[in-house]
């Protein structure tokens, strides 16, 4: 059941962890990451699969995919974020829809960190 939707949705998560990996050289992890992953400078991406939600349609639904891009000492988020977009705007069925940018303060320390969500929808066929 379902099997061309879930090849797909594999295909294009497997789009966007190359798409970042090696245009940024940067890690990529999947949902989370355990404290011995954590690297020594915070340059890094989580990609997240959210919900599901209706659509207007009975055979799709919309899923939101959170890219979300953890910089330290980079004065070039904002570029950085439209090249993010660029990356995963273009798979196909996937569509930019907003950010959210944070600093956070590291713990422990006076050093900040941005943190930039970038949300994105995916269309996903159904049986119905």
């Amino acid at each position: 059941m379902n099997e061309k939707s879930k090849q797909r949705m594999k295909d294009q998560q497997q789009a966007i962890h190359d798409g970042l990996s090696s245009t940024f050289n940067l890690p990529v992890f999947e949902d989370e990451i355990s404290e011995s992953e954590l690297p020594d400078q915070l340059n890094l991406f989580f990609v997240i699969y959210g919900d599901f939600q209706k659509t207007e349609s009975p055979y799709f639904l919309l899923q939101e995919i959170y890219v979300v891009y953890v910089s330290e000492d980079n004065a070039n988020v904002e570029t950085t974020t439209i090249d993010i977009i660029s990356i995963v705007d273009k798979i196909n069925a996937i569509s930019f829809d907003r950010t959210s940018k944070e600093r956070l303060q590291k713990k422990d320390s006076d050093t900040y960190i941005d943190q930039v969500t970038v949300v994105f929808k995916r269309k996903v066929a159904y049986e119905y």
